[in-house]
């Protein structure tokens, strides 16, 4: 049986019950793509909306990686920056001062 084609409008904002119906995937996975940052909506007290322009963007916005995403890797890449700068030979007179005695 062949599913009628659905259609989004750019300038409507849809629940996420609406998204899903629209994107033909459950209400759960909706929102999870908008608590971990993979869909943009709206968040208006404790409900979601999302416009449908960010429906039909989700495929292209989907694939850019999220603030968290970002965060996460810029630490990572940091680290050993921040190990040769903080954990130094020159700096061990400072790691007694926080140590407390035993």
């Amino acid at each position: 049986m062949v599913k009628p084609e659905l259609l989004i409008s750019p300038n409507t904002y849809y629940t996420p019950e609406e998204a899903a119906g629209l994107l033909r995937v459950s209400r759960r996975s909706v929102l999870r793509l908008l608590e971990g940052g993979i869909a943009r909506g709206v968040r208006i007290g404790r409900q979601w909306r999302i416009l449908g322009q960010d429906l039909l963007e989700l495929p292209k916005f989907a694939e850019e990686p999220t603030d968290r995403q970002l965060t996460r890797s810029l630490l990572r890449l940091s680290e050993p920056s921040f190990a040769r700068v903080w954990d130094n030979d020159e700096d061990a007179v400072y790691d007694e001062l926080g140590a407390c005695p035993a």
